[in-house]
């Protein structure tokens, strides 16, 4: 009796002690946190640091979540999970500066007319029932942030989203862009052309265009440069000095620009139309250059031209002109990891990269591995698709088109300003780190290849070339800890062995599968033909009668498809051994192991006190 009281005691202290360890943990634990998953999901960049401590004013967040809805739906309720948990760690981070509320809105509720209201956008679910998966931010003078909807196609930009919120509700006005170009897009010039490009970036940011004989750089966060005009040596130390500053610039540069010698409203070129533009000495210090008599193009990716061939009209691809996909994009920049249509180049240039000490380089677009190099000569003489394709050569490697360099940058004039230019600072090397993306074409800015007319529908936007260009703007303007910001990998984990193990099954199958179904099809038609007294296309000439044949041709295909199904239960058998083995590896193997690891230690500590 006495060591049944002893157990009840012992068990009722351990019961004490857990309830003991929760309390205080909840008590003094609260705001620890601690991220093992493989690609750290729930533990912020740096750049999110960043962007927290330099938070004012307390951010209101309310995050909208029909969980009692999303429960239904395995990959929302899995997800919804993981943008709470990263939202809480958000919280935990401000420490009272993000004040964090979520709300499960009900069908016909004062809080779905809120989340309404507030720009969130549902998802239809079953029943007529709707998934509210959003969040609203705002800061102390109302102005508002709204996600829409946490979809999972931006699962990796889910950080940067979060974070883009923040520093838009702390910045304290429209960031200045400044813009240098020698095309005719300045609003107001006599010959302007409408550009789409610029009307996205004038409504978004505020602009100050600097003038081709510029004298200095004006105080703006970030430069624009598409197509520059013959820079002088003056005006080149200028901008070598901005970006030893920690200047941010977006640099469109170009062996054959088409762009320039586009007609304006008066149907002529402009005046002083420049084919090419580069800045020398700028690019070799930073370990970059686009050679001025190649141009890249790639087969693979050629957009659709309509030509005409003997007298018809022909679609072909023209290898000149291409989009550069999800494929050919990087997936890690935060300005080309979410673009999924594509941005097209026109007879674009191609980068060469050289290292340079202290400056980190990423590849934001390139061609597909079958990319060839041509003249420009050549490409300026609107060659035909079968022209250029008849002394294509594939390069070994994918042509570079776009770079972001960033870091600390080498000075172009080591040894002091120009003589005369009256500039008495000099910065010898960078006085903080800054960031240039440069861009082998300026055809991408230009509106006829990404917008398409339609006499029902009007303008359409086909491709991310606007896309690109805001996204490049917006970090650019952005708080700098955004460029630090990683591109966040997917919650999900396939297991990825069983894939692999699948995919093998069924290659084992496959061929045999192919050529049966080929088989299968074959007997069809040659039945068809029989059936409808026509004499078969091709296979032996009928035997003694029709019926004989027909019957033949019928057992045959009997026989193929017994074969066919049979083919499918040994793989839907291989597949059940593979999953039932998996099953007992992962959820009877370690509980038996445990078991029998427990009754040998018992059985061990028996003998010992036999003994």
């Amino acid at each position: 009796m006495s060591r049944r009281i002893h157990l009840a005691a012992l068990l009722a202290a351990l019961a004490a002690g857990l309830a003991g360890i929760n309390l205080l943990a909840t008590a003094w634990l609260a705001d620890v946190r601690l991220d093992i998953t493989e690609g750290g999901l729930y533990r912020l960049s740096q750049g999110s640091r960043s962007v927290i401590r330099d938070i004012d004013e307390p951010i209101r967040w309310t995050f909208y979540y029909s969980r009692r809805t999303a429960a239904d739906y395995p990959a929302v309720r899995a997800y919804g999970s993981r943008v709470r948990g990263l939202l809480r760690a958000y919280e935990a981070e401000a420490a009272g500066r993000i004040l964090l509320t979520e709300i499960d809105p009900e069908a016909f509720s004062a809080d779905e007319d809120a989340a309404l209201a507030a720009g969130l956008t549902p998802a239809p679910a079953g029943q007529g029932e709707r998934i509210f998966f959003g969040l609203a931010a705002e800061n102390a003078v109302d102005d508002r942030q709204v996600l829409a909807y946490f979809s999972q196609e931006r699962e990796a930009l889910l950080e940067y989203d979060l974070t883009r919120s923040l520093a838009e509700l702390s910045r304290q006005a429209t960031g200045k862009l400044g813009v240098l170009t020698s095309l005719p897009l300045r609003p107001g010039e006599m010959g302007v052309r409408p550009s789409h490009i610029v009307d996205e970036i004038s409504a978004a940011y505020d602009l100050s265009w600097l003038d081709p004989g510029y004298r200095e750089v004006p105080d703006v966060e970030a430069l624009l440069i598409i197509h520059p005009p013959r820079l002088t040596a003056d005006q080149l130390y200028l901008l070598d000095q901005y970006v030893l500053d920690g200047g941010r610039v977006i640099l469109a540069l170009d062996p054959l620009a088409l762009a320039a010698f586009r007609p304006g409203p008066d149907g002529l070129p402009p005046p002083g139309a420049r084919r090419s533009s580069t800045l020398p000495g700028l690019l070799s210090a930073w370990g970059v250059e686009i050679p001025t008599g190649q141009i890249a193009m790639d087969r693979s990716l050629g957009l659709p031209v309509q030509i005409t061939e003997n007298g018809r009209n022909q679609v072909r691809n023209y290898p000149l002109w291409f989009s550069a996909g999800p494929g050919q994009l990087s997936s890690v920049d935060l300005a080309t990891a979410d673009l999924k249509r594509g941005v097209n180049f026109g007879s674009a240039g191609l980068i060469r990269l050289t290292p340079v000490d202290g400056l980190g380089v990423r590849i934001l677009a390139q061609t597909s591995a079958d990319g060839s190099i041509t003249d420009t000569e050549t490409a300026s003489g609107n060659p035909s698709p079968a022209a250029l394709l008849s002394d294509y050569e594939p390069v070994p490697s994918p042509l570079v088109l776009a770079v972001r360099l960033s870091g600390l940058f080498p000075t172009a004039f080591p040894d002091g300003p120009p003589s005369g230019s009256g500039q008495n600072a000099h910065l010898s090397a960078s006085r903080r780190s800054g960031d240039v993306v440069v861009i082998a074409d300026v055809d991408w800015l230009d509106d006829p290849y990404f917008l398409r007319e339609d006499a029902a529908f009007g303008l359409s936007i086909v491709s991310d070339n606007p896309a690109l260009l805001l996204n490049l703007v917006d970090l650019a303007l952005g708080d700098p800890a955004l460029l630090e910001l990683r591109s966040l990998p997917s919650s999900a984990r396939p297991m990825t062995r069983v894939e692999a193990l699948r995919a093998a099954a069924e290659a084992e199958y496959a061929d045999e599968q192919a050529a049966l179904e080929a088989r299968t099809a074959d007997i069809q038609t040659q039945l068809d033909s029989l059936m409808s007294g026509r004499p078969p296309v091709e296979g032996p000439a009928p035997a003694a009668s029709l019926e004989s044949r027909i019957g033949e041709l019928r057992a045959e295909m009997a026989m193929a498809r017994d074969r066919l199904r049979s083919i499918e239960r040994e793989f839907r058998k291989d597949i059940d051994t593979l999953e039932a083995g998996l099953r007992f590896w992962t959820m009877w193997a370690p509980p038996i192991l445990i078991l029998l690891t427990g009754m040998g230690i018992s059985f061990w500590r028996r003998r010992r006190t036999l003994s």
